[in-house]
C-alpha cells in the first residue's frame, strides 16, 4: 500500500530550489567531465523529481494573479531585451567603423537577433489573436 504525503508550498519551493542546486553542480560535473549522458541525466532526474514534487502540493501554485505578473514580466523582459540587442548591436556595428572591425560580426548577429524575436513575437502575437476569437 502506498502512502501519499502531500506538502505545502514553502516545502515545494525548498524541494525546488535544491533541484535547482543539484542540476546546477550536475552540469558543472558533466562540463568537467566532458560528458552528455551525465548532463541529460541530472536534467532528466531533476524534472522527475519536481514533477512529482508538484503532484504532492496541497495548496494553489498558480492562479489568475500569478498569471498576469508572469504575462506582464514576460512583456517588459521582451520589451527591454529586444530592445537593448538592438542598440548595443547597433552600437558595436558602429564601433567597427571606427576600427574594431571585430565588433562587426558580433553586432549585426545582435541586431539580426532583435529582429528574428520581433518577428516571432509578432508571429505569437498574431496566432493567437486568431485563434482565441480576435
Amino acid at each position: 500500500m502506498f502512502y501519499v504525503m502531500s506538502m505545502d508550498k514553502e516545502t515545494y519551493n525548498r524541494i525546488r530550489a535544491a533541484v535547482a542546486a543539484l542540476i546546477a553542480i550536475i552540469m558543472a560535473v558533466s562540463v568537467l567531465r566532458n560528458t552528455w549522458a551525465l548532463a541529460m541525466g541530472g536534467v532528466l532526474l531533476g524534472m522527475a523529481v519536481l514533477y512529482t514534487a508538484k503532484k504532492r502540493v496541497d495548496e494553489v501554485l498558480y492562479d489568475e494573479r500569478t498569471k498576469i505578473i508572469r504575462e506582464k514580466a514576460a512583456n517588459a523582459t521582451l520589451g527591454l531585451v529586444t530592445v537593448m540587442l538592438a542598440v548595443v548591436g547597433i552600437g558595436l556595428i558602429e564601433t567597427s567603423y571606427w576600427g574594431y572591425t571585430a565588433n562587426r560580426e558580433l553586432g549585426y548577429m545582435m541586431a539580426f537577433l532583435a529582429n528574428i524575436i520581433l518577428g516571432v513575437n509578432a508571429f505569437f502575437n498574431w496566432y493567437y489573436d486568431n485563434r482565441l476569437g480576435g
